[in-house]
């Protein structure tokens, strides 16, 4: 598989755009993607300690104990919020960044849009460096980040569901090891799996 090109509000787009006779999937060098995008707005909550269903956006969706207990940290403050509002530019998004307070890594961030692309348009956008995962919505793919940002490894997982597509971005200190970050796939999967079941049912 193949990991997506620009960041996610941008890459929204250019799948929505992909379905049109004009689009034009490829150009331009690839951009970090929307979980590392700053996301805060006005209409962001403040970060409120754990229980993350006390937080707003994705943040409800996340299991806070799974969480903790598969990366070994303990995460204690939740932010998040709408993203782009509803409308004819771009779909109604859902923001979420989870940190444990004691630094500013390790932290996790979410990202949740809707779209009219099709699976096939998203697996389009992605390249071959990242790895597949299986089991995870129609379509889904990990891979692990190990430029120096002044942060350690970072874990990306992607995935597309029911015209939803979700990021998860677990981000860790500097100095971390890259393996032990890929051993953290599984769990990182069974969080993805929640959040999509946890998404789905309050969809109704």
């Amino acid at each position: 598989m193949k990991r997506l090109l620009i960041a996610a509000p941008a890459a929204l787009l250019l799948l929505l755009g992909a379905c049109s006779d004009d689009a034009d999937p490829a150009g331009g060098e690839s951009m970090d993607t929307a979980a590392n995008e700053e996301s805060a707005s006005a209409e962001d909550s403040a970060p409120v300690e754990l229980d993350l269903a006390d937080a707003a956006g994705a943040c409800p969706f996340i299991d806070s104990a799974l969480l903790n207990s598969t990366t070994g940290e303990d995460f204690r403050f939740a932010s998040g919020g709408p993203g782009a509002e509803a409308g004819e530019e771009a779909p109604a998004q859902l923001t979420c960044a989870v940190q444990t307070g004691e630094a500013a890594y390790p932290d996790l961030t979410v990202f949740i849009i809707g779209t009219d692309a099709t699976v096939e348009v998203y697996e389009e956008e992605l390249s071959d460096d990242t790895e597949a995962v299986d089991g995870l919505g129609e379509a889904a793919y990990w891979i692990v980040h190990t430029e120096d940002t002044g942060a350690g490894p970072a874990l990306e997982m992607g995935w597309y569901d029911g015209g939803t597509i979700f990021e998860m971005r677990y981000t860790t200190p500097a100095g971390a090891d890259p393996a032990a970050v890929e051993g953290l796939v599984a769990g990182f999967t069974e969080i993805a799996a929640g959040i999509s079941a946890a998404h789905a049912e309050a969809a109704g």
